[in-house]
């Protein structure tokens, strides 16, 4: 063991200390994107510690959500409380949280029936974020009401990121994303247009009042499934935001992996959210705005023409592009269909 290696160790040691646990072995499990992660042997099971670079007081935010979801009968791993009682620990620029291990079956994006029970959860997790109320010392993050702001600045990068391209007439990836960036944009100042509608801020204030949260990113990595139930395994992050925002980013990721908009496969996905958290037929058009809006084409010239991606070769870009391309070619249709793909949804859930 090398002494930076030791160190490291001893100072997970420290930390572990503030728990009720006797730790026997600590292994490290994962180091990336600013949280490593350790699997910790104690005399009360396995634990897993997770140190963020965080602020301690956004962590508080993160980990009172964490134990509001599990208060309200939300299948997530027990988050474990030190012996002061805290339920997070700041250290500097780091934060730390412990929390159960859970291994079951693995969700993946291609599973029909997996899905369907992740996004029956993602309407049992709006629900049960309703009436939280954190920590007076928390750093909440929130973008309720801040639509308007996040659509005009992605539209302005696109722009800019358009007369970046025009400067590169011999780069392929440049030549592919303008032949559909006059397109992108036109569909993202429609969206920015759509979201001036009364329904709008009449939902934000809802929201507002419900102290609801979004889970912000919505990744089956953070999933497992146990005796047929899907099971949160870690709670990364949080915002404050209608609940279409989970909705557009899981129905993005899912037909990104396909590489096509499968609109029997997004309604038979919303159906299954419907029946647990039902949205109104104005909800459903801001989702439908949500979906319209360019995010992914935007995140894509984001890290091309930032470099962002540093280990993506040229060839990789093109590819991402070219899948983002044919998802949002593909989705016109759905999109374009609002009342009928309204009706049925709402066809198989009572009418709610």
């Amino acid at each position: 063991m090398d002494e930076e290696t030791r160190l490291d160790y001893e100072h997970l040691e420290k930390v572990l200390q503030l728990y009720p646990f006797e730790p026997n072995n600590i292994t490290l499990q994962s180091s990336r994107s600013g949280r490593t992660i350790w699997e910790v042997e104690t005399n009360e099971g396995v634990k897993i510690l997770k140190q963020a670079h965080m602020n301690p007081k956004r962590m508080l935010f993160v980990a009172g959500a964490h134990l509001h979801l599990l208060n309200n009968g939300l299948p997530i791993t027990k988050l474990h409380k030190t012996k002061r009682g805290a339920f997070c620990i700041g250290a500097g620029e780091y934060s730390y949280v412990l929390y159960d291990k859970h291994q079951g079956k693995e969700i993946i994006y291609y599973s029909k029936e997996q899905l369907e029970k992740v996004l029956i959860y993602a309407g049992q997790f709006q629900r049960a974020s309703e009436g939280y109320i954190s920590e007076p010392e928390s750093k909440i993050r929130s973008r309720l009401g801040k639509w308007h702001k996040l659509y005009r600045w992605k539209l302005q990068e696109l722009e800019g990121n358009k007369k970046i391209a025009l400067s590169f007439q011999n780069d392929p990836f440049s030549v592919m994303f303008l032949e559909y960036a006059d397109k992108m944009l036109a569909r993202g100042k429609k969206a920015l247009q759509e979201i001036d509608e009364p329904y709008y801020s009449q939902w934000t204030k809802e929201v507002i009042a419900s102290k609801g949260f979004c889970q912000q990113d919505f990744t089956l990595a953070r999933f497992t499934e146990m005796e047929d139930t899907v099971f949160m395994k870690e709670l990364h992050s949080i915002t404050n935001d209608l609940p279409v925002r989970d909705l557009r980013i899981i129905l993005n990721k899912v037909m990104k992996k396909m590489s096509v908009w499968d609109t029997d496969f997004a309604v038979h996905m919303l159906k299954a959210y419907d029946s647990e958290n039902p949205l109104s037929q104005e909800q459903y058009r801001i989702l439908w705005t949500e979906l319209s809006f360019p995010h992914s084409f935007c995140a894509i010239a984001h890290k091309y023409y930032l470099a962002q991606k540093r280990s993506w070769s040229d060839e990789k870009y093109i590819w991402a592009l070219q899948n983002i391309i044919a998802l949002e070619e593909s989705k016109e249709e759905f999109l374009q269909n609002f009342s009928d793909v309204f009706h049925t949804i709402k066809s198989g859930n009572g009418g709610k």
